[in-house]
């Protein structure tokens, strides 16, 4: 099973909620389950993770021509960062904060590249779109022209 599938990224999911019922409830600050929540494997449970991941490809047959993950499960335990690490503008950290876990850190150029890289995408699209839109109606005087003669 890839990382590129939709049906990993539910093994994923499912991976989690299985880690998050295995740890007992603490009021500890930043705890294993309060990370796992925030759709973060601490390092102590990478190679659980991985078994679940590996079990669930096994029971599960994995389909190429699955439906596409719904919004819930793209926004489901930081999936949608997991498919789309490039948007993060920094290194991912865990902090002392009970009511900010993880926090990001970046510089200033990373996170001007990260955003700026989003903007010349959907600029060149944008482009791409008018560049193809224009030499259409080149094509169309062209035609027109040609019905005159």
């Amino acid at each position: 099973m890839t990382g590129q599938t939709p049906a990993y990224y539910r093994a994923r999911i499912n991976a989690i909620e299985q880690l998050i019922k295995e740890i007992p409830v603490s009021d500890e600050k930043n705890n294993d389950r309060v990370l796992l929540r925030n759709g973060f494997i601490p390092e102590g449970l990478v190679a659980r993770f991985d078994e679940l991941i590996a079990e669930q490809s096994q029971t599960r047959s994995a389909q190429e021509n699955e439906p596409p993950l719904s919004f819930t499960e793209l926004c489901s335990f930081n999936n949608w960062f997991a498919m789309h690490p490039e948007k993060i503008a920094g290194i991912e950290y865990v902090t002392t904060s009970r009511e900010f876990p993880l926090m990001i850190k970046g510089t200033k150029e990373e996170i001007i590249e990260t955003v700026s890289m989003g903007l010349h995408d959907d600029k060149d699209k944008r482009l791409r779109i008018v560049q193809a839109q224009a030499k259409a109606k080149l094509k169309l005087l062209e035609l027109t022209k040609l019905k005159m003669k």
